[in-house]
C-alpha cells in the first residue's frame, strides 16, 4: 500500500476532531454545506476549496479538515466545501457552484472585509481540482479576478474513461461512456473547457512528480501555468504535516 493512499485516510481521522469556526449550508441536501475556518473580521484573504476523493462517495471533507485549519492560521478565512457524493454529475458540479456562490454572496454579512473579498482564492484538490477547473470554465468574462489553484488535479476524464484510470472512477462518476452521452463530458471536462476559462481567472496547478494517484502528465498536458513539487505525492499538498505543505501554502496565499 502507498504512502499517500495510506495518509488520506489518516488526515481524515485527525479531522474527525477538528471543528470548524461555523457551518454555512447552501442547500437543503444534508452534505450540502460548508466549513468556515478562521476569523472573518481579520482575513487576509478568501480562500474557497473544494476536496477530492477521486468522485467516489465514501470520501468526505473530513481529510481536509487539517489542511483547512493550517491555512487560516495563516490569517486566511477557509471556506471548505462539502457536496452530494452520490448520484453523479450532474450533482458535483452544480452543488460546487451553488456553494461558490453563496459564500461569496455570505462573505459580507459573515464581516469578511472589502479586500479580503477580493482577495479570492479557489482551490481543490484531486477531483475537487477537476470541479474547480470545470466551474471556472462556465464564468462569464467580466467579473472580478480570481485566483485558481488546483492541487493534483484530475484535468481529463475522457483520457481517465480510456484508460480505466482510478478503478474506474470517473466512468462511475459520469454515467455513461464519452461516445454513449459525448455532451456530459463537454460540460464537465476540464481538458475541454480550457479555452472557456475566462481571462480574469488565473490558473497555476501545483503537482508533485511522485503522485502515483493522479499522473503528474495530465497536469503537464494542461495548459494553465504549473509548479512541479519533486517528491511529493498526491497526499503531500493536502497535509500540513508534509515537508512540501510550507511551499504549497506561499503558492495557494502568496
Amino acid at each position: 500500500m502507498s504512502v499517500e493512499s495510506v495518509r488520506i485516510p489518516e488526515l481524515s481521522a485527525a479531522g474527525a476532531a477538528m471543528a470548524p469556526a461555523f457551518r454555512h449550508v447552501y442547500g437543503d441536501s444534508p452534505e450540502q454545506f460548508v466549513e468556515v475556518y478562521g476569523d472573518p473580521a481579520t482575513a487576509s484573504a478568501t480562500v474557497i476549496f473544494v476536496h477530492g476523493g477521486y468522485f467516489r462517495p465514501r470520501t468526505d471533507l473530513s481529510h481536509a479538515r487539517p489542511s483547512a485549519r493550517a491555512l487560516a492560521e495563516s490569517g486566511v478565512l477557509v471556506a471548505s466545501v462539502e457536496y452530494r457524493r452520490l448520484g453523479g454529475q450532474p450533482l458535483l458540479l452544480d452543488d460546487v457552484t451553488a456553494a461558490i456562490d453563496s459564500v461569496c454572496a455570505e462573505l459580507p454579512r459573515w464581516g469578511v472585509s472589502g479586500q479580503a473579498r477580493e482577495n479570492l482564492i479557489v482551490s481543490g484538490h484531486s477531483a475537487g481540482g477537476c470541479l474547480v477547473l470545470a466551474w471556472a470554465s462556465h464564468l462569464p468574462e467580466e467579473g472580478p479576478r480570481i485566483r485558481l489553484r488546483p492541487l493534483a488535479p484530475v484535468t481529463d476524464l475522457l483520457r481517465e474513461v480510456e484508460g480505466d484510470l482510478g478503478d474506474g472512477a470517473v466512468l462511475d462518476y459520469m454515467g455513461v461512456r464519452p461516445e454513449d452521452d459525448l455532451e456530459a463530458y463537454l460540460r464537465h471536462d476540464p481538458r475541454s473547457r480550457t479555452a472557456l476559462i475566462p481571462a480574469r481567472v488565473d490558473v497555476h496547478s501545483i503537482h508533485g512528480d511522485a503522485d502515483a494517484t493522479v499522473d503528474i502528465g495530465f497536469s503537464r498536458d494542461f495548459p494553465a501555468s504549473l509548479t512541479e513539487l519533486a517528491g511529493a505525492n498526491h497526499a503531500d499538498v493536502i497535509d500540513p504535516e508534509s515537508p512540501f505543505f510550507p511551499q504549497v501554502k506561499s503558492l495557494l496565499l502568496g
